[in-house]
């Protein structure tokens, strides 16, 4: 149940999730950059195989790799931005806003 406001006594009064918004945010970017890198150098490789085996394969296999790469990498970041992100909201921010006087508490 979600607590009247302190100052005004409102009811209405919303959750606030400011670590959990800013470190999903900067985890899916950090991890989409550290996927696209590490999926680009699995490319590389993957490509050479492909290049080898099938001569059209090799172009191919780059690019899904990359892809592969940053959206995995961009989901896996996101995740662990959005648990740290909930670990910083209920130690460090204030976990709810009035919306009648804009009170956090």
């Amino acid at each position: 149940m979600i607590p009247d406001c302190p100052a005004c006594q409102s009811s209405n009064v919303q959750r606030c999730h400011y670590g959990k918004q800013i470190g999903g945010s900067i985890g899916a970017v950090a991890g989409t950059f550290s996927g696209f890198a590490g999926g680009t150098r699995g490319a590389i490789q993957g490509a050479r195989v492909g290049a080898s085996l099938m001569s059209f394969a090799g172009p191919a296999a780059g690019a899904s790799g990359a892809v592969i790469g940053a959206v995995s990498g961009g989901l896996m970041g996101c995740i662990t931005g959005l648990k740290l992100g909930a670990l910083v909201d209920k130690e460090l921010f204030s976990q709810y806003r009035c919306a009648q006087c804009g009170t956090h508490f």
